[in-house]
């Protein structure tokens, strides 16, 4: 029996002022916790959720800086700020008294939470649990963690792919001798890719738990332990030889050498089906953040949606669609002049950025607009204007077709107008396949796929005629943003890429009534076909959008006058 994953972000004002934990829920009955290891996320949980909630309600949390959560406001949290932003996180769920499950760095959060409160915490099971000492301490915090400064040339995708495989060959990953090596196949392609994804979602912050569980010295709380403690690793694992070190284990404490993966998390199973938890309640609405965009999941009937919010300002809602291979994040850029205005909605589509993959063959054009709508209604907006870019902006106009929508307005930005022998091009050459490769190669493809997209239009037509005539930009971090929403959207991207080119862009712009305003870049080659299309519809205007994303929907929204 398959058990259905759900997504949660709840609000926290504590410690570290008004921060967001995402975190992933599955199954009925008494609470366990589940804590990853770094740098991953609850994603690497996903297949054991399913199967541990035939007998828990699994609830595994993002640790802050890594997967969709926020970041603790401070520079090097410590293990003990950590397990005070976990009292903080079981607090706003709900939770009374659970089960923890910690896998590594996860393992250590558990233990400094289980010493703290320990009429909270039914059972801890440490799968990995790291005592290192001085040297090793000191050695792996100057070799193990270098800062990933993302390069020019994309020089950086190379070494970040070549220590996903070299960590899982040698622990630790930068010493490469026969006493390091470790006993385990090279993960397949998909898996580093998983891993490496990771990371870029991470950025800046991916070392703080792992740094914070580096520092950790299991022994010197140990002895205050009063919770049920069963210590585990598998076979290969570096951590098992560290259960020596664990010295002055309370009474009832104690470790087991397993033989295999399975066998860890069988004894782990075991440990916390017989200290059974209290239940888990409802879960909790998601709260809004005064003065920025937040992040919340919409549980609509074709799946998950993740979107950003901002629910003040008193002019019109605002609704933001991004184009094909974007997402909400990169999205934002569009709206930072008009924060505090107005209410904003900002959607993953199917298949992108942090929302459930579309169906087989998807997503499709009218599945996208279809959502937008529902989206829209379970954020309780009514009369909104609604902005979509490039290929998100034919879904924009999808969706306003439908009389019941709450669509009052729209305005298009870089609408993609492709005459027949410039889309069969784009069909040909602008959607390729870009495929975990074991070498890491797909990462360049990508990098240098969107690096040209900023210097030539198409990207692929890389000649002098075909050179954009605006000062480029190339920042490396933005381009780092946008290469995770690639990555995030593998096979999405392309099939609402495909699906724009063949939307019938004529007559659905023809058919409207809704008051309408298009902008279009100046060295892009869009602007004479907005024009176009704007002088055949009565209430239209088109605009050159001026420089600086931020100021294109400012722009449009001014030609809307009253209706935006």
């Amino acid at each position: 029996m398959s058990h259905p994953i759900s997504r949660h972000f709840v609000t926290i004002e504590g410690r570290w002022g008004t921060r967001q934990v995402h975190y992933r829920r599955a199954g009925t009955g008494p609470a366990v916790l589940m804590l990853h290891q770094s740098p991953q996320s609850s994603r690497e949980f996903c297949a054991l959720m399913q199967r541990w909630a035939v007998h828990f309600t699994v609830i595994a949390p993002d640790t802050p800086g890594y997967g969709q959560s926020d970041p603790l406001a401070t520079q090097a949290p410590d293990i003990d700020m950590l397990a005070g932003a976990l009292a903080e996180f079981v607090d706003a769920i709900g939770l009374h008294r659970f089960g923890i499950y910690g896998y590594h760095t996860g393992a250590s959060i558990g233990l400094w939470y289980a010493v703290a409160h320990p009429e909270r915490v039914s059972a801890l099971a440490a799968n990995g649990l790291a005592q290192f000492s001085e040297g090793e301490c000191r050695l792996m915090l100057e070799k193990y963690l270098p800062p990933v400064i993302p390069a020019w040339d994309g020089s950086h995708l190379a070494w970040m792919w070549a220590r996903m495989r070299e960590q899982a060959l040698f622990f630790p990953w930068h010493e490469r001798s026969a006493a390091t090596r470790l006993p385990f196949d090279m993960p397949p392609a998909a898996a580093l890719q998983a891993a490496f994804m990771e990371f870029l979602r991470a950025g800046r912050h991916y070392a703080s738990a792992y740094a914070a569980a580096m520092q950790a010295r299991p022994d010197a709380v140990l002895g205050r332990l009063r919770v049920p403690l069963l210590v585990t690793a598998a076979a290969g694992d570096p951590l098992q030889a560290h259960f020596p070190r664990l010295q002055a284990l309370p009474a009832d404490a104690g470790t087991v050498a397993a033989g295999s993966r399975e066998e860890a998390l069988a004894q782990c199973l075991s440990h916390l089906l017989a200290r059974r938890a209290d239940p888990c309640p409802a879960p909790v609405a998601t709260r809004p953040i005064a003065g920025r965009p937040w992040n919340r999941m919409l549980h609509l009937p074709a799946g998950q949606l993740r979107v950003r919010m901002q629910t003040e300002g008193h002019g019109r809602p605002l609704v933001v669609v991004h184009d094909a291979g974007k997402s909400a994040d990169t999205a934002e850029r569009l709206v930072h002049g008009l924060a505090g205005s107005r209410s904003l909605l900002l959607i993953d589509l199917p298949g992108h950025g942090e929302s459930d993959p579309a169906g087989d063959g998807g997503p499709r054009l009218a599945e996208c607009a279809e959502l937008l709508r529902q989206a829209i209604g379970e954020a309780g907006l009514d009369a909104c204007v609604v902005a979509g870019q490039g290929a998100g902006a034919w879904v924009a106009l999808e969706a306003s077709r439908d009389r019941s929508s709450r669509i009052h307005a729209l305005a298009l930005l870089d609408p993609p107008f492709l005459d027949e022998d410039a889309s069969a091009r784009l069909r040909a050459h602008g959607l390729p396949a870009i495929e975990p490769q074991w070498h890491g190669g797909h990462l360049l493809e990508a990098w240098h796929m969107l690096r040209d997209g900023r210097l030539f239009f198409p990207w692929f037509e890389r000649r002098a005629d075909h050179a954009r005539r605006v000062e480029p930009d190339l920042d490396e971090w933005r381009l780092q943003e946008e290469l995770l929403d690639l990555l995030r959207a593998p096979q999405a991207w392309r099939n609402l890429l495909a699906a724009a080119l063949d939307y019938p862009a004529a007559g659905a712009l023809a058919a409207t009534s809704l008051p309408l305003a298009i902008g279009a870049a100046a060295d892009g080659p869009w602007l004479a076909a907005s024009r176009d299309a704007a002088s055949c519809h009565d209430g239209s205007v088109a605009r050159q959008l001026p420089a600086g994303e931020a100021r294109w929907l400012p722009a449009l929204l001014e030609a809307l006058g009253s209706d935006g």
